[in-house]
């Protein structure tokens, strides 16, 4: 004759994976990678690059040797745009004109990631705009946008980038322009800071 579990030994069973699954539930979602911290860390090392690259160009070099080059007048407004496109791997169009916004974004790289903001003209030292705010994005679908806008703080920007006329990359400071959740995205700025410096 064959033996049951009695109902008592299913229900201890029962009560055994409930209690694991709750152990390891959390676990396993501290242990999967933030998706917003991959794509902006990613983004920032991109676009640092890019910026590096379009600097050192031979355009750049001849046409004013010094970092001002992108504000000068005789540089054209998607100029600086198409620089940063040229020096990344960007996939599909390129659209530097602008109005830009995560729907229509100045251009995607090939790893998904979409900048934006990038057009028009980026820096006038005679107006004091030094810096300029573009905004980069992974792809989110319409089910995980109001997740990922509340853990924001913001409902319709991306993630920010401030970029110096004199090329550095940075996120800002926590009290400038609501650049804390970008701070928290990469830890620790200071490492950011000192990386830049050695190269």
């Amino acid at each position: 004759m064959k033996k049951a579990f009695t109902l008592s030994e299913a229900l201890v069973t029962l009560a055994i994976i409930a209690v694991l699954l709750a152990i390891l539930i959390p676990v396993i979602d501290n242990v999967r990678p933030d998706k917003d911290k991959v794509y902006y860390k990613k983004a920032l090392y991109d676009m640092q690059n890019a910026v590096a690259n379009a600097m050192d160009s031979t355009v750049y070099s001849v046409a004013a040797n010094s970092a001002a080059y992108w504000a000068d007048d005789n540089v054209g407004e998607s100029d600086f745009c198409k620089s940063i496109a040229d020096a990344l791997n960007t996939s599909g169009e390129v659209d530097c004109t602008g109005p830009s916004s995560y729907s229509h974004p100045n251009f995607i790289t090939t790893d998904g990631i979409r900048f934006w903001g990038l057009e028009g003209k980026i820096f006038n030292l005679e107006e004091g705009t030094r810096t300029r705010e573009i905004y980069v994005d992974r792809p989110i679908s319409e089910s995980e946008f109001r997740t990922v806008a509340s853990k924001r703080g913001r409902s319709e920007e991306g993630l920010k980038i401030r970029i110096s006329y004199d090329g550095k990359i940075d996120t800002g400071s926590s009290d400038e322009d609501n650049y804390d959740y970008e701070n928290d995205l990469i830890e620790d700025t200071e490492s950011l800071q000192a990386t830049k410096t050695q190269e």
